[in-house]
C-alpha cells in the first residue's frame, strides 16, 4: 500500500505541517460541525468540576486563582504626553469646523459627543462662569430646535409632563424668593421699609455682595468669651509677677 494517500504525508508534501485546516476538534462528526461543538462546550463548561467530597478539582474558565506575574513592557511612551495637539493643528481644525457649520449642503448624521466649546477660540465667550443654558444654546440653537427649519424630531426637556413643568416652575420661584430673602438679611435692610413687597427686585449694594455667612465664622460670643478669659488670665499673671517683685 502506498504512503502517498495518507493525510499526514499529503500535508507534509504541501508544506502545511503546522496548519489547522484539516484538524477536527473533539465531538465533531457528520451531525455536528465545529461551530455547533464549540457552542455546546460553552454551555457545558458553566461551573467548576468537583469530586465526591465537594472540593474543586478543575476550576471553571476565568475562575482560576493562579495569577501570573504581571510585567509592564519597558517603553518610553509611558513617560511622554498623551493626547497632545499643537496650536497650528487646532487652528486648522477650528477653521474646518467653522466652514462645515456654515455649509448648507453638509448634513449631520450623528450628533457629536465632543466638548465643542473647548475647540472654539473663545472670542465670543461672555465670561468664565457660563450658565448651563448658555452652553445648551451654543450646542443647539433655537432655530435648529423649533420652527419649520428644525433639525430635531423631539425637544430635549428636563420634564415629561405639564404638571411636572409647573412644579419645577414653582420650585424655581421658591428658590428665587429664598435668595432674595437671604440677600435682604445680609444687607441689613428692614422688611417694613421695602415699598414694593417681595416681588420687588432691588439691586444689591456692592458692600453687601461680599458679606457671606462664611465670613462670619469665628465671631460668635463663645469665641469672644474664650478670648477674654485668656486675656484676663495673662493680665492676672502679669499683676501677680509684679506684686511678687
Amino acid at each position: 500500500m502506498g504512503t502517498g494517500k495518507k493525510e499526514r504525508n499529503r500535508l507534509s508534501r504541501e508544506g502545511k505541517t503546522g496548519s489547522m485546516d484539516n484538524v477536527k476538534i473533539k465531538g465533531e462528526n457528520f451531525y455536528r460541525d465545529a461551530k455547533k461543538v464549540r457552542a455546546l462546550n460553552i454551555r457545558k463548561d458553566l461551573g467548576p468540576r468537583r469530586n465526591a467530597e465537594g472540593k474543586i478539582v478543575e476550576a471553571a474558565k476565568y475562575q482560576s486563582r493562579e495569577a501570573p506575574v504581571a510585567r509592564i513592557e519597558p517603553n518610553r511612551k509611558w513617560f511622554t504626553n498623551t493626547r497632545v495637539i499643537s496650536q497650528d493643528s487646532l487652528t486648522q481644525f477650528r477653521e474646518a469646523m467653522a466652514e462645515k457649520a456654515s455649509d448648507p449642503y453638509a448634513v449631520l448624521l450623528k450628533s457629536n459627543k465632543l466638548p465643542m466649546t473647548l475647540l472654539r477660540d473663545g472670542s465670543d465667550t461672555p465670561g468664565l462662569k457660563q450658565h448651563r443654558a448658555k452652553m445648551m444654546i451654543q450646542t443647539s440653537s433655537f432655530a435648529d430646535t423649533f420652527g419649520p427649519a428644525s433639525q430635531r424630531k423631539r425637544v430635549k426637556l428636563d420634564v415629561s409632563s405639564l404638571a411636572q413643568m409647573a412644579e419645577e416652575s414653582e420650585n424655581s420661584m421658591d428658590t428665587y424668593r429664598e435668595r432674595l430673602e437671604k440677600a435682604r438679611l445680609l444687607s441689613g435692610t428692614d422688611e417694613n421699609n421695602e415699598e414694593g413687597g417681595e416681588d420687588r427686585v432691588e439691586v444689591a449694594d456692592p458692600l453687601s455682595l461680599a458679606i457671606e455667612p462664611v465670613f462670619q465664622k469665628g465671631q460668635s460670643k463663645r469665641i469672644w468669651n474664650e478670648l477674654y478669659k485668656v486675656l484676663v488670665r495673662i493680665y492676672s499673671n502679669a499683676v501677680l509677677e509684679l506684686g511678687s517683685d
